[in-house]
Parts: structure tokens; sequence; C-alpha cells
């Protein structure tokens, strides 16, 4: 799953982490990755909500901060059935900065990353990616997530193609939240994808998208898929 939770802020403007565990337990995913997520700051009720998360859904959480804020700080998550064997965190440019967080699991890393608004810095965080993909594929199969902020037509997702297969849908709407933040509001913005030197060990059996208006300004998108070699079978 692919889920920007606009830290737990809903459409009522009521910060709720049990509503946001509930749309994801719904989905019985076994990674998740997260992005706009708050820990301990204060518009959130200095709520640890990747702790929470993690205790609400049964997952495993990690936590990548992006900035500081507010006396906690901001950035992305994953949640995981299987503990992570290692943690990377890759910072992103962009006027606010990003981070890219990569877990190393068993068979395979898996990660999210919120790209910037700017499409210089957009373009910038697809070339920084390409470097990490490239190393860490040389060991085992990698997954990003994300909320990428860019059209399946864009410049920086067209680059991105290069090394990487989208897997989840792309003629659905994942964000509809105010087109002043984001021109691209109409269509899609949020991704799963696997680096092309493994898709051909990777079977997609199913990818939707839910629509959920109320627990945050973003859909989950959502793909299960078949692993050739072991064959797990993961959602």
């Amino acid at each position: 799953m692919s889920y920007n939770i606009r830290h737990c802020a809903g459409a009522d403007k009521r910060v709720d982490v049990p509503r946001i565990a509930e749309v994801i337990k719904r989905e019985k995913p076994d990674f998740v990755g997260l992005n706009e997520v708050d820990r301990c700051v204060t518009r959130s009720h200095g709520i640890d909500i990747p702790k929470e998360l993690g205790a609400l859904t049964g997952l495993h959480a990690t936590f990548a901060q992006a900035i500081p804020l507010q006396g906690g700080g901001y950035g992305n998550a994953v949640l995981s059935r299987e503990k992570p064997l290692s943690v990377l965190r890759v910072p992103l440019p962009g006027g606010e900065p990003r981070v890219l967080l990569l877990c190393e699991f068993t068979n395979f890393w898996f990660g999210t990353s919120h790209f910037a608004l700017q499409e210089t810095n957009r373009l910038q965080t697809v070339e920084i990616t390409r470097r990490v993909v490239r190393e860490k594929t040389a060991e085992k199969p990698v997954f990003i997530t994300g909320d990428w902020n860019c059209t399946p037509e864009s410049a920086p997702i067209k680059s991105l193609r290069e090394y990487m297969k989208i897997i989840s849908s792309e003629n659905v709407r994942t964000f509809h939240g105010c087109r002043k933040h984001a021109s691209d509001s109409e269509g899609c913005i949020d991704y799963i994808a696997v680096d092309k030197a493994s898709s051909s060990r990777v079977k997609v059996k199913e990818a939707h998208v839910t629509s959920n208006i109320v627990a945050s300004d973003h859909n989950p998108v959502i793909v299960t898929v078949d692993m050739a070699n072991p064959g797990n079978h993961l959602h």
C-alpha cells in the first residue's frame, strides 16, 4: 500500500489516528509506505503517529524524518509485517526538504518517498533514487511507493520509468485535495513501483485505489503481487 495520510487530519480537520488505522486494516496489507507523517508534533497533539499506527495495525513501524516540526518531526514511515533487517534514509531536495525511506527485508527492499512540488526538485529526486536503486538491486529487488506529486505523463515519471516499472493503477485519481497545493490533482499522483531489473519476477495479481475522501486528502493505492522466487505472496 501507498498512502499519504496528511498527518491523520481528515476532511473534517480532525486528527484521527484510529480512523487512518481502520482504512489500512481493511486492506490487510503486509507492507505500507506512508507519506506526510507527524511524530510528536504539536498540530497532531504530540502523538507519535508511526508508533500508534503500528500498534493499531499490528505492524512494525519505521519512521524517517524529513524536517523538524513543532517540537517533533515530519516525514515518511513504513509499516511492515516483517521487522526490517536494516534501514536507509536518503535526503531529497525541495523547498521543503523530503526524504526517501528504504527498509531491507528478507527477500527485497521496500520504501517510500514524497517528491517535492517543484519539477526541478522532482527530476533531481528521480536521479538520486536511480543511484540508490542501482546499488540496492545488486542485492535484492526494490519496491518504492509514494506521493510523487506528478501525473503519469509528466517528465519526472517518464524519467523514472527508465529504471522502475509502475505496477499500481495509473488511470485513477488518487488526490482530492485543494488544487492550489497540487496542480495535477485531477489525476494519479501516488504510485507503487518495482525496479525494472526485477520486474520479470513480479506478477501483479490485483491493483486498485480505495476511495476514501474523509480520512485523508489522498486515497490508498494497493497492489497484490506474487514473486516468482522465492514465491512469496505480498500485499
